[in-house]
């Protein structure tokens, strides 16, 4: 993705003038602090963002799973716990069925922010 993000502002502006593109009209005491903002925000912020979204929200679900998984288990195991493990099994189906709505809902979050970020890269008034 970040590839096809700097392939396309270097294709459309150039090099030097899509690095140029980063820094907005401002007076020069201000582009002292504005400069390594932007440079961040490129560089670092924008990916960064990306990658912790994904994690996140994917190693949420999966502890969800495991976390009632191993509810169903020990509860099976015990002879008084079945109905509360059957319950248990119950919240490993509806968690999955969570799971899935939340990946689709971040894979298109993160399809819109990718082509915001593309398209971003292709403005003059950048």
């Amino acid at each position: 993705m970040y590839v096809l993000y700097w392939y396309v502002g270097f294709r459309t502006k150039g090099f030097f003038g899509y690095f140029k593109s980063w820094i907005p009209d401002a007076p020069w005491p201000i582009l002292i602090i504005l400069i390594p903002v932007e440079i961040l925000k490129y560089v670092v912020v924008q990916p960064f963002t990306l990658g912790v979204r994904l994690f996140a929200n994917m190693f949420a679900g999966h502890l969800l799973l495991t976390i009632f998984m191993l509810a169903t288990w020990y509860l099976a195991s015990l002879s008084i716990g079945l109905l509360f493990a059957a319950g248990s099994f119950f919240m490993v189906f509806f968690v999955f069925l969570l799971e899935l709505l939340v990946d689709v809902l971040q894979a298109f979050i993160f399809t819109t922010l990718i082509s915001t970020y593309v398209a971003d890269s292709l403005e003059y008034g950048h």
